[in-house]
């Protein structure tokens, strides 16, 4: 048996819809509401590949069921998986998931006896390999744009290349916050899917007048949800083998309870966080919260219990082929070096949080992805791999390309963000980077304090247990980065050496440190901006 309805109350229009027999009664029972109610239950569910449109840019999209409805501007790629809001006859109106395209609107399942979409279910081998391409997942952080050239390599990307790919933005967009709309709207352009979280940068007050750094917050989560950027945990349904990636977004704050490793104490006037960092003075928080006792970091840590999709994320994380989390803080104190490298060695309190520790060791994920010290990093620890792939400023790729790289980003190939996943590869090969391969080769060693390198001497006075240089038997960080950045960090050597040998005949007290562009004594230029940065080379 079937019951035919009326669904005018959707359309404002005859029409009908046939409802299987076992909803008969709750349909009887409670009228016309049950049946819109039934309709839309049933229709949510279904997802659909776009098999149409290979030979002309796509499948068009009308705003409405009618075929005389206005027609948008760009079509619906082939290949797009999209989710169903409704169905009447071989009209579907549509959600996007994956692909380039309008965001929701109307399209034909078929045009004469060819499929333009069908049920993803349904989707057979032989026509997913008519699917134009895979779907890829790219990271990117700390990339800046208040600087002039790094606006530029976003304005570089290419408009078409990414349009069916997925970004995952860590943090440290911008100062301003109408730098960080420009920006993100700029890479939500080139992309099919932009997730972001803020990091520091994004949360000073810097011409920001409508209240706190909380408040900042709040309009730039705000302004994301208006542009379609995503803020809160979402699912990926990637490419030609229709696997489905988990993405989370985990906001976090740094606080200095977060370093637990010793301190530096053969030296004397060593800097304390609160006194070099540009958070301290640069963001503003509402009563009581407080960047020393931590409690902004919790706060901004329990924001994400109230992101929508967050709990069922957690709940439901083991049905996904992989789980992909990102933060702009460090949850591991092994993903930064350790102290003694550091200019000065007090960044090591304002780079982590161990909230956001605990929160990625309950989530598990498969990768995990971090910004704010512009060291390239790719590691794996307990089963997750961390990776960072920060832009970073200008003077610190010109300066040290071999720190700030992971793998060939973002100096020697500079057209486009790090590679985190492919629909049809997988997971990439480990890009290598200076500061893990050091680790792999020697170790983790906080416990040494006294060696301080002589690059970070500048910044301390020395005490009668207190040392300069190297661990015996250890090769500077620099060498172990890429290949092509460790050639031109040479070549550079050699050319300051050149200089200053000139200058020493003309002036006896030059040097290489102390001409160095990057360490002159006593100022600290990078550390005034928040963010924990290499000791030159």
């Amino acid at each position: 048996m079937v019951v035919t309805a009326s669904i005018a109350l959707f359309h404002c229009q005859s029409s009908t819809s046939r409802v299987p027999e076992n909803v008969v009664t709750d349909i009887l029972a409670q009228g016309c509401c049950a049946v819109r109610d039934f309709r839309v239950e049933r229709m949510r569910g279904e997802r659909w590949q776009v098999l149409g449109g290979a030979d002309t840019g796509g499948v068009l999209v009308r705003s409405g069921r009618s075929l005389a409805s206005e027609q948008l501007a760009d079509r619906l790629s082939c290949g797009a998986l999209i989710l169903e809001l409704e169905l009447v006859g071989d009209r579907l109106c549509y959600e996007k998931l994956t692909g380039h395209g309008p965001k929701k609107g109307w399209i034909s399942t078929k045009l004469k006896d060819k499929k333009l979409a069908v049920l993803a279910k349904d989707v057979k081998t032989s026509q997913l390999a008519e699917v134009e391409g895979e779907v890829r997942i790219w990271a990117l952080s700390d990339i800046h744009t208040d600087k002039a050239e790094n606006m530029k390599w976003i304005e570089g990307l290419s408009p078409a290349e990414f349009r069916s790919d997925v970004l995952i933005l860590a943090g440290d967009v911008a100062n301003t916050f109408e730098a960080l709309k420009h920006s993100v709207l700029l890479l939500r352009e080139r992309f099919g899917r932009v997730f972001f979280c803020p990091g520091n940068h994004d949360l000073w007050m810097q011409g920001w007048k409508n209240g706190d750094s909380m408040d900042k917050l709040n309009a730039i989560i705000d302004v994301c949800k208006l542009h379609d950027v995503e803020t809160s945990p979402g699912i990926v349904d990637t490419g030609r083998k229709l696997k489905r990636v988990l993405v989370v977004p985990l906001l976090s704050w740094h606080h200095p309870q977060w370093d637990t490793e010793p301190e530096l104490l053969e030296w004397s006037n060593v800097p304390t966080a609160g006194k070099t960092v540009a958070d301290y003075w640069a963001t503003k928080w509402p009563r009581p919260l407080q960047m020393e006792d931590g409690s902004v970091a919790r706060a901004m840590d329990e924001w994400n219990d109230k992101a929508a999709g967050y709990a069922e994320a957690l709940a439901r994380k083991e049905e996904f082929d992989a789980v992909i989390s990102f933060s702009h803080f460090v949850p591991r104190l092994e993903l930064v070096p350790e102290k003694r490298y550091l200019i000065p060695a007090c960044l090591s309190k304002a780079v982590g949080s161990s909230y956001l520790q605990d929160r990625v060791a309950r989530l598990k994920p498969h990768v995990h992805v971090f910004g704010h010290t512009h060291f390239g990093y790719d590691m794996e620890i307990d089963g997750t791999r961390f990776l960072q792939a920060a832009l970073a400023t200008p003077q610190e790729r010109a300066f040290g390309g071999s720190i700030v790289s992971l793998g060939t980003f973002p100096v020697i190939e500079a057209s486009k963000p790090c590679k985190v996943w492919d629909s049809d590869l997988g997971w990439p090969s480990i890009y290598r980077s200076s500061w893990c391969e050091y680790y792999r080769r020697y170790g983790r060693q906080a416990h040494v304090t006294s060696i301080v390198p002589s690059v970070c001497c500048n910044f301390y006075s020395p005490t009668a247990a207190s040392k300069s240089g190297w661990i015996a038997g250890r090769m500077p960080i620099w060498l172990f980065g890429p290949l092509q950045h460790r050639l031109y960090e040479a070549q550079m050597v050699l050319q300051e050496v050149r200089d200053t040998t000139g200058k020493d005949a003309r002036d006896a007290r030059g040097s290489i440190a102390s001409t160095s562009p990057l360490s002159a004594r006593g100022e600290p230029s990078f550390v005034s901006a928040g963010d924990a940065i290499r000791a030159p080379t």
